[in-house]
């Protein structure tokens, strides 16, 4: 498949990938809800298809989320699709990725999957694991930890867009971060090509597990230490914690 406007990486011009983000009431992926979400559908480096969409999460949103992300209760009466809906979107979104074999893309994709996972179970009856997700998963949080693991300084997306220098709009933004989550991987690989090699549709995702899971047993470690407590393993791409 080409593309008209060619990445310069063949990995990122011969697939089609689906960046998925969410901002949400809180970061508890048990409980919590998203109150926006956006979905970008990449043929190549061409963006294709934008969904994005404030969500009302049916409560109110805390006031310490609404400071990181501008999305008020009051602003997600007034504008936000009914949460439902949103979910249901959201699902069908990634099942589709599901069945045409696209990769899905996030930062710390993680935490947005199994917020998905559990509040598809909740509001639509069955979970992301239950429709039968099985996408090929790229996180470029795992990824970054994995290619520059002694680099110093924090790792979140303003961070990943500095380092890889890629601009847009303001971060905690869904529609934003999606696109530069989506230029942080293109950098990525242009960078390091020989990553490429880790993203085979089959394995991507067992590889990007096993490198989440190498990651948390040194920071674990460096935790217990310092006498911290462990961070807790419940799986990856989603989180099995009840």
């Amino acid at each position: 498949m080409a593309t008209e406007t060619p990445s310069g990486v063949p990995f990122i011009d011969d697939n089609v990938f689906l960046v998925f983000d969410l901002e949400t009431t809180g970061v508890d992926v048990t409980s919590d809800l998203p109150v926006s979400y956006s979905i970008l559908t990449y043929l190549g480096s061409d963006l294709a298809n934008q969904l994005y969409s404030v969500v009302y999460p049916g409560l109110d949103i805390p006031a310490e989320a609404s400071a990181i992300h501008g999305i008020s209760t009051d602003v997600a009466l007034k504008v936000g699709s009914d949460l439902r809906d949103g979910l249901y979107q959201v699902v069908l979104s990634l099942l589709r990725a599901s069945r045409d074999g696209w990769y899905v893309v996030g930062m710390n994709v993680a935490f947005d999957l199994s917020m998905v996972n559990f509040a598809a179970k909740k509001i639509l009856g069955e979970s992301l694991i239950d429709y039968g997700f099985n996408a090929p998963v790229i996180d470029t949080l795992v990824l970054d930890r994995y290619l520059e693991p002694y680099r110093k300084g924090r790792r979140n997306l303003d961070a990943l867009c500095m380092r890889y220098k890629v601009t847009g709009g303001g971060f905690h933004n869904a529609l934003e971060d999606t696109k530069m989550t989506f230029g942080v991987l293109v950098a990525m690989l242009k960078e390091f090509p020989s990553a490429v090699d880790m993203l085979e549709a089959k394995s991507c995702t067992d590889t990007m597990k096993a490198l989440h899971e190498k990651w948390l047993t040194g920071y674990n470690d460096y935790l217990v230490r310092s006498g911290k407590d462990e961070i807790a393993y419940h799986g990856w791409p989603i989180s099995t914690q009840s």
